[in-house]
């Protein structure tokens, strides 16, 4: 949409933190959603963890719904999510030569820094 602003959120937090990183980072995104942005999280180094399907599964930060829940809802609501395609190779669960075994959550495409860097001129950038 012309002159829709653009907001862009890097999640490069995995597991470490109980998904307290990511449960914001989908909070903030949906609040940029609610705001009528377009709004893309990025998923880069152990950030990547949350684009395969079941990584979120049993994740509830405090005061926040179920992080799968606010991921479904970013999805639902036109959310883009994007995997960095070196992490989906490296960071993830797969290898630089192995395919990972876990299926991306439905909605997930890969894409590069150069995507995320022309994402984040267009607009706002959040990193969590």
């Amino acid at each position: 949409m012309p002159g829709q602003d653009t907001v862009v959120i890097m999640l490069t937090v995995g597991k470490a933190d109980n998904g307290k990183a990511a449960t914001l980072a989908f909070s903030c995104a949906l609040s940029a959603l609610a705001l009528d942005c377009q709004t893309t999280v990025f998923l880069t180094s152990d950030g990547s963890v949350w684009g395969y399907q079941g990584s979120a599964s049993g994740i509830v930060a405090q005061g926040f719904p179920p992080l799968q829940t606010l991921i479904d809802d970013f999805l639902a609501s036109d959310g883009r999510l994007l995997l960095c395609s070196v992490c989906h190779k490296t960071c993830g669960n797969g290898g630089p030569d192995v395919e990972s075994r876990t299926p991306l959550v439905p909605g997930v495409s890969i894409a590069g820094f150069t995507t995320a860097v022309q994402l984040a001129t267009q607009g706002a950038s959040f990193t969590f």
